[in-house]
C-alpha cells in the first residue's frame, strides 16, 4: 500500500470515528421509525412477530383502521388486509387458456360434461370478501387457488346432475345459487375466511363443432316461451272478461230481484189494508172506486168476486 493510499484510509476511518453517533441515532431512528404503519378504512390489520401471530382472541389479534406501532421490521410483520372491498376471480381451473383466448375446440379444451352426456365450456366469475382476515391470511397460503379449485370443482360436479337445456337455458340461476351455497360451506370447511357474494356465470359456450344445433336448441325454447307469454296473457284477458261479465249478470240479478220483491211486498200491503176495512165494514166493498180497486187487487192476486143471487154483499171467494 503506498504512502498516499494509506493516508486517504486513515482519513476515512476519521470520518467514520467522527460521525459515528449520528449515523447510528439516523438508524435507529430508522429502525424504529419501521414499525409504525397506517391501516386504511376499508382495511384491517394483523401483526406476525417472528412469524407467530400477536393476540390471544380475535379482538386483539385484528387492528382496526388508523395509525399503528409494532416492533421493528426485522421482528414484527403488519399484513394489511382489504375486509371491505369486493373482490373478483375468474375460475379458469376447468378450461384452458392458451396464448390469452381460450379455445373453443372440444379437444384443445376442458369441457364440462352434462347429466344428458353433452359437453359446454362455462366461464364464471366469483365475488367474495374476507370475513375473517386471520384465517385469510395465516391459516392460507394462496387462498385465490383455493377458491378457484373449489368453486371449480362444484361447477363440474352441479353440471353432471343436469341436462343440457337447463344448463344452457332456465337452469341457469339455480345452478348459480347452488354452486356459491355449495362452495360457500366448502371454504369455510377449510376455514379460508372468505365470503361468497355471488357466483356469475358470464359465459356458457358449446363446442365449437356442434354450436348452431345447440342455438336451434335455444331459439325453440325463447319460441316456446314466447307461446306460453301469449297464452298466459289471452288467458288472463279472457278470464277478466267473463268475471266482469258474471259480476254484471248477478248485480242485474239482484236489482230485479229487489224490485219484483219491493213490489209485491207494496201490492201485498195494498191489499192487506183494503182486506182489513172489508172486514171491519163489508158493505164498502161495493161502494165506488174503492169496489175497483179491490176488484183490481183481487185480480192481481188470482181471485174472484162472486155475487150471489138476491145478495147484496158480495163474498170473496179465491180461485
Amino acid at each position: 500500500m503506498t504512502y498516499k493510499s494509506f493516508r486517504l484510509f486513515t482519513q476515512l476511518i476519521n470520518y467514520i470515528i467522527k460521525y459515528y453517533k449520528g449515523v447510528v441515532i439516523f438508524a435507529a431512528i430508522l429502525i424504529v421509525l419501521s414499525g409504525l404503519y397506517r391501516v386504511e378504512s376499508n382495511e384491517v390489520a394483523i401483526v406476525l412477530r417472528l412469524g407467530r401471530l400477536i393476540g390471544n382472541t380475535l379482538t386483539e389479534q385484528v387492528k382496526s383502521p388508523g395509525l399503528h406501532f409494532a416492533l421493528p421490521f426485522f421482528i414484527d410483520e403488519a399484513i394489511k388486509i382489504p375486509v371491505e372491498t369486493m373482490q373478483e376471480r375468474d375460475i379458469i381451473t376447468h378450461y384452458i387458456v392458451w396464448g390469452g383466448r381460450i379455445l373453443p375446440e372440444v379437444e384443445f379444451n376442458g369441457y364440462l360434461l352434462t347429466g344428458d352426456n353433452n359437453v359446454v365450456l362455462i366461464r364464471a366469475t366469483v365475488l367474495y370478501q374476507i370475513d375473517n382476515p386471520v384465517q385469510y391470511a395465516v391459516y392460507n397460503k394462496d387462498t385465490g387457488s383455493i377458491i378457484d379449485g373449489v368453486v371449480s370443482a362444484e361447477l363440474t360436479r352441479m353440471v353432471t346432475q343436469m341436462d343440457i337445456d337447463s344448463v344452457l337455458t332456465g337452469g341457469r340461476a339455480e345452478l348459480s345459487s347452488a354452486v356459491s351455497e355449495n362452495s360457500q360451506r366448502r371454504l369455510n370447511e377449510l376455514q379460508t375466511g372468505v365470503l361468497i357474494a355471488a357466483v356469475e356465470l358470464i359465459g356458457i359456450v358449446p363446442p365449437m363443432e356442434t354450436v348452431h344445433y345447440f342455438d336451434d336448441v335455444r331459439s325453440a325454447a325463447v319460441y316456446k316461451e314466447t307461446l306460453i307469454q301469449r297464452a298466459k296473457e289471452s288467458s288472463s284477458s279472457l278470464i277478466l272478461s267473463a268475471q266482469a261479465e258474471a259480476i254484471a249478470y248477478t248485480q242485474s240479478a239482484i236489482s230485479d230481484q229487489h224490485t219484483r220483491i219491493t213490489k209485491a211486498h207494496n201490492e201485498m200491503a195494498e191489499f192487506n189494508g183494503i182486506y182489513d176495512l172489508y172486514a171491519i165494514n163489508p158493505r164498502l166493498i161495493i161502494t165506488g172506486s174503492f169496489k175497483d180497486r179491490v176488484a183490481a187487487i183481487i185480480a192481481k192476486s188470482g181471485g174472484t168476486i162472486i155475487v150471489p143471487e138476491g145478495v147484496r154483499t158480495p163474498s170473496i171467494m179465491l180461485y
